[in-house]
């Protein structure tokens, strides 16, 4: 899937792409999560590249029949922070998430993305996101948001 970032060094926004990612081609350094070994049976890997180059990661884990969730993502280490190379690179993931689970989720779960948090991000998906906390860290990104991120990052009607 086609998506725009913005690279902050050329001032311009620039096509990227969300695709499935194996596991030869996930990172091997530099990033906080060993993303060789997040790879499950349970879980589905993508990738957001821009010429080759890995922008961010993000695994959506099959918690039960018909329920996924996003359990990690992770900007690649050029692109972190206000001084990041590129920029709406989380936004994109976090939106390709919510499209999958319109796609993956059934029943009540339809269009829910649900998420764990680490406690100082809790602000910044509130705020960014849309994302709403419903029990310590746990976050939603209920449908009506997720449509919502799904226009504003992948330009798509849901």
């Amino acid at each position: 899937m086609k998506v725009k970032i913005y690279d902050n060094s050329r001032k311009k926004n620039i096509v990227g792409y969300i695709s499935l990612a194996e596991k030869k081609e996930l990172p091997k350094t530099k990033w906080k999560f060993n993303w060789s070994s997040l790879c499950t049976k349970e879980s589905l890997i993508f990738k957001l590249e821009y010429e080759e180059e890995i922008q961010g990661l993000l695994k959506m884990t099959k918690v039960d029949e018909g329920y996924y969730e996003m359990s990690n993502l992770e900007l690649s280490p050029m692109n972190y922070g206000s001084n990041g190379k590129m920029s709406n690179v989380a936004g994109c993931l976090i939106a390709y998430g919510c499209l999958l689970t319109f796609q993956f989720n059934q029943g009540n779960y339809k269009g829910h993305l649900a998420f764990t948090s680490k406690g100082k991000l809790i602000q910044h998906y509130e705020k960014y996101y849309y994302a709403e906390l419903v029990y310590r860290e746990k976050m939603i990104i209920f449908p009506v948001n997720g449509k919502k991120l799904i226009q504003k990052y992948l330009n798509l009607e849901i």
